[in-house]
């Protein structure tokens, strides 16, 4: 699937869009990854 979004002539924008998105999903569960195991090396404080 995501080899014919890249193949199909879309254009570029729709290309860089995906991408981005991709980008801010990996950033978005790598800070979320980071925060939990701070919060765990805290000494398990539940705040939520």
């Amino acid at each position: 699937m995501l080899l014919e979004i890249f193949n199909s002539p879309l254009g570029s924008g729709a290309q860089l869009f995906i991408l981005i998105v991709c980008i801010l999903i990996g950033l978005g569960a790598g800070i979320s990854a980071i925060d939990v195991r701070k919060s765990l090396f805290k000494g398990n404080k539940k705040d939520h």
